[in-house]
């Protein structure tokens, strides 16, 4: 097991439960059948997407933002958003891809203005929430931090060393490929770039962090 399975193995132990990893039950309907019942109008059924993508997405944003009230509030806003654009998606995509696109896209929005001003706020257009049964949190109250293990580890605050001082671009394929476990074909979709600048990213970013790790020492 490469030092890149040991960071995904660590952020992930004991962080994500299994209800919110994205996977289901047998007796439990399919994101295709939860899809599409919320577009239908089935609030519960979004919710249920909400539940069960919620610790991906959650983690996926505080490990490319590192600032948990940001990640916070930037995580609800995602699927605001995917609530929103909802009636577009096509079912015949995965819900957890494109869930991921949007999330691409609002972590390098939040970049990008957090650049233009450093010290203001995202402006989320106060998207309403009415239609949302409130009460589906978007991060799972037993598992603020998902990070919060790695953390704690000797290796794992060198591993979050290093791949903070990764672009972002890099850092991203990063996470999508080696905690998220997509494919590559998924990542090119979530980051809206072609396979072959994933393959090119995902090989930069791990022999940049097996640099970065080989000649760090531990403190």
């Amino acid at each position: 097991m490469n030092f890149l399975h040991q960071f995904a193995s660590k952020l992930l132990q004991g962080a994500i439960p299994p209800t919110t990893s994205g996977g289901h039950a047998p007796n439990e309907p399919s994101d295709n059948e939860l899809v599409s019942k919320a577009q239908a109008g089935d609030t519960a059924a979004f919710d249920q997407l909400v539940t069960r993508h919620r610790g991906k997405v959650y983690a996926m944003v505080m490990n490319m933002i590192h600032n948990d009230a940001d990640a916070w509030d930037l995580a609800q806003e995602i699927f605001l958003k995917a609530w929103r654009a909802l009636p577009k998606f096509e079912n015949r995509a995965k819900f957890s891809t494109w869930i991921f696109r949007i999330t691409h896209n609002a972590v390098y929005d939040y970049k990008r203005k957090s650049r233009i001003h450093s010290d203001g706020e995202l402006d989320d257009e106060h998207l309403s929430g009415e239609r949302i049964d409130p009460g589906a949190r978007t991060r799972p109250s037993q598992y603020d931090r998902p990070d919060q293990a790695l953390e704690k580890s000797e290796l794992g605050q060198r591993i979050n060393h290093a791949l903070e001082q990764l672009s972002t671009d890099h850092r991203e394929v990063i996470l999508l490929r080696e905690v998220q476990g997509m494919e590559y074909k998924e990542i090119a979709s979530a980051a809206d770039c072609s396979l072959g600048t994933v393959m090119s990213r995902l090989f930069h970013a791990r022999k940049k962090l097996q640099s970065l790790l080989s000649h760090e020492k531990p403190s």
